[in-house]
C-alpha cells in the first residue's frame, strides 16, 4: 500500500462497467474515467482518499451528468466503523456514487457501494456532448486513468498519430491521397495546421514526416497506438 497510486484504481474500475456493457476511457475532458452506454453517461473520479477536494469536483461533474461516482480504496478492516457510515450516508446525501477497490486483494475487485439517484439536473449540455464525442472519436483506450504529468491521448492526438503512421507508410502525404483513403477534409487540415511539428512540407500541398515525428514514433508512450496504427495500415502484400 506504501507505493499505491491512483492509477492502480483504473483497470478494476474499467472492468466493472465493461462488464456492466459500458465503453470506458480514461482522461475525457478533465474526467479521470468516462463510461458510455448508448444514452447514458457516466463519470467516475478516481482518488486515494475521501476528502473534501474530492466532494468539490463530484459536485462539478454533476453539471455534465447525474450519473457521477467517486472511487477510492476499499477501508482497512481497521477504520472506524461510523467515518465510513457517515462517508457513504454524506455520498447518498449529495447523490454521489460511491465505488470501492480493493488494492489490498491480488484479484484488485472494483465494488459499487451506492449509485446515484439520477435525478440530478444537467446544466452544461454543451460540456456532455463535448466529452461524449471525446469518447467516439477514440479507437481505443490508450490512457491510464488518474495519471498526472502524462501526456493525455485525446481524440486529435490519435488523429495526428494516425497520421503521422500513414506518412511513414507512404513517404508523403496530400490532400487528394486522404481523400482517396476515404479521409474527412478536415483530417488535411492536421498536416498543414502542424500542431505537433511531426511533419514538415515536401512541396506545394504536400507533408511528409519531421525529425520531430520520426522521435513520436519512437515515443514510449505512444508505443500501443503506434502499433495499432501501424498494423491496421498493412496491406496482404505487407504480410506476405
Amino acid at each position: 500500500m506504501a507505493d499505491f497510486k491512483e492509477t492502480d484504481l483504473y483497470m478494476p474500475v474499467k472492468e466493472l462497467f465493461e462488464k456492466l456493457g459500458y465503453s470506458v476511457r480514461a482522461e475525457v475532458k478533465n474526467c479521470d474515467v468516462l463510461a458510455v452506454r448508448g444514452t447514458e453517461t457516466v463519470v467516475i473520479e478516481l482518488k486515494k482518499s475521501f476528502n473534501i477536494t474530492l466532494v468539490y469536483q463530484l459536485m462539478q461533474r454533476q453539471t455534465i451528468t447525474s450519473n457521477v461516482y467517486a472511487a477510492i480504496p476499499r477501508p482497512d478492516k481497521g477504520a472506524r466503523e461510523r467515518t465510513w457510515k457517515s462517508m457513504v450516508k454524506l455520498c447518498e446525501r449529495l447523490d454521489f456514487g460511491l465505488i470501492t477497490v480493493a488494492v489490498d486483494s491480488p484479484l484488485k475487485f472494483a465494488e459499487i457501494i451506492c449509485s446515484p439517484s439520477k435525478m440530478m439536473k444537467i446544466t452544461n449540455y454543451r460540456r456532455k456532448k463535448e466529452a461524449e464525442n471525446e469518447v467516439a472519436k477514440r479507437s481505443g483506450d490508450f490512457n491510464l486513468g488518474g495519471s498526472t504529468r502524462r501526456k493525455i491521448i485525446t481524440a486529435y492526438r490519435e488523429k495526428s498519430i494516425e497520421l503521422l503512421c500513414l506518412a511513414e507508410k507512404y513517404s508523403r502525404l496530400s490532400g487528394s491521397l486522404l481523400k482517396e483513403l476515404g479521409y474527412e477534409p478536415k483530417a488535411y487540415s492536421i498536416l498543414y495546421k502542424n500542431y505537433y511539428k511531426w511533419f514538415e512540407k515536401a512541396e506545394k500541398g504536400v507533408y511528409c514526416v519531421s525529425e520531430t515525428g520520426r522521435q513520436a514514433l519512437d515515443e514510449p508512450q505512444y508505443s500501443a497506438i503506434v502499433k495499432f496504427y501501424r498494423e491496421s495500415f498493412k496491406t496482404k502484400s505487407d504480410v506476405e
